[in-house]
């Protein structure tokens, strides 16, 4: 008999970093990746959420939402899928859930920032519900996708 594992979403534990990491490294190659060790701040000591897809022992993407005290908004800070696990679904679930943490932590706002280059990801917040709030030139310090500039988008909660 079969069994087959279930997709859940749950809270990701510094036992998730190197899984974490592994993916970062994956989607974000080079210089442009959050490094371990700030993966692990933001898992551990940063004030955020982070959640991760599981299916059967894999995880296969995670979402880390940064918050300011004071602030409406909460902040997508990163959200990656392992390559080996894109068109499911994933980006969208965590997308998801990420909001659903928002808003119950009393905010009004969802707020990103994107490569101008990174075509996948904008087809993603904006099948979500993201809007442009504003392009920032030279937002990055590396070349993302192809360039250096970002759009920031919001979403109202």
């Amino acid at each position: 008999m079969e069994t087959r594992s279930r997709a859940i979403i749950r809270s990701a534990t510094e036992d998730d970093l190197n899984a974490i990491s592994d993916i970062e490294q994956k989607c974000f190659p080079g210089p442009i990746a959050y490094s371990k060790h700030q993966l692990a701040y933001l898992l551990s000591r940063a004030n955020s959420t982070t959640f991760v897809e599981t299916c059967g022992d894999a995880i296969r993407g995670f979402v880390i939402v940064t918050y300011r005290w004071g602030s409406a908004i909460g902040h997508i800070e990163t959200i990656d899928v392992d390559p080996s696990y894109t068109k499911l679904g994933i980006g969208l679930k965590l997308l998801t859930i990420a909001e659903e943490d928002m808003r119950k932590r009393g905010k009004s706002w969802s707020q990103l920032e994107v490569s101008e280059g990174n075509k996948v990801a904008l087809r993603l917040y904006k099948k979500a519900g993201y809007t442009l709030k504003e392009r920032i030139k030279r937002y990055y310090r590396y070349e993302h996708s192809g360039t250096k500039d970002a759009i920031r988008m919001v979403k109202a909660l």
